[in-house]
């Protein structure tokens, strides 16, 4: 039976497969385990769990040369994913500002995502959206929440969550309902 090993360059970091034509090909070779290369595991899909636990106990143990590059290559990792994690919250934010600014000069009448909760008070989903709630808006989710809440009531269940879309003030010409779209999850009561 082949046999596949993910190994890596402990030196160089750099990844790649060992193939094996026999299982006692690949024990031979865990056990006399090239300096400064480290196995990360069978990548052969076909190999039982007992057998791929059977073969990491016969691997020759790391020394401490090897287990300080392997700290190293993860140190190097990790400042790696720190500067892109650094990055992407720079961008988010920038991103998050330039909406925040757009949203400014917006239709104030524009339609209004709200969230509402059983144990929180009724809030804009949007946090780039600065505009109050307004008594129209708040009246209508109340009343869609008291429907809704007649209707899981026999299974024992109230209204957790709801997100709500709304026209806030005035209603577009053609539009009689105040809500525009929602979705709701109940609860055990």
């Amino acid at each position: 039976m082949k046999l596949d090993l993910q190994t890596r360059d402990l030196t160089t970091g750099d990844r790649g497969p060992k193939v094996f034509e026999s299982v006692d090909e690949a024990r031979a070779w865990l056990k006399e385990r090239p300096k400064n290369i480290a196995v990360l595991g069978v990548s052969s899909h076909h190999v039982p769990k007992e057998l791929a636990n059977e073969l990491r106990q016969s691997m020759r143990p790391m020394d401490d040369e090897e287990r300080a590059l392997l700290d190293k290559l993860h140190e190097a990792e990790a400042a790696v994913i720190a500067k892109q994690v650094m990055a992407r919250q720079a961008a988010d934010a920038k991103a998050a500002a330039a909406r925040a600014e757009t949203m400014k000069s917006a239709d104030p009448k524009r339609e209004m995502e709200l969230r509402w909760t059983y144990n929180q008070d009724l809030r804009i989903n949007d946090a780039a959206d600065s505009r109050e709630i307004t008594d129209e808006a708040r009246a209508a989710v109340d009343a869609w929440i008291a429907e809704r809440q007649e209707w899981v009531e026999s299974r024992g269940q109230i209204i957790g969550d709801a997100t709500i879309k709304v026209w806030p003030s005035d209603l577009p010409e053609g539009t009689t309902e105040r809500i525009i779209l929602g979705s709701f999850i109940p609860i055990t009561a």
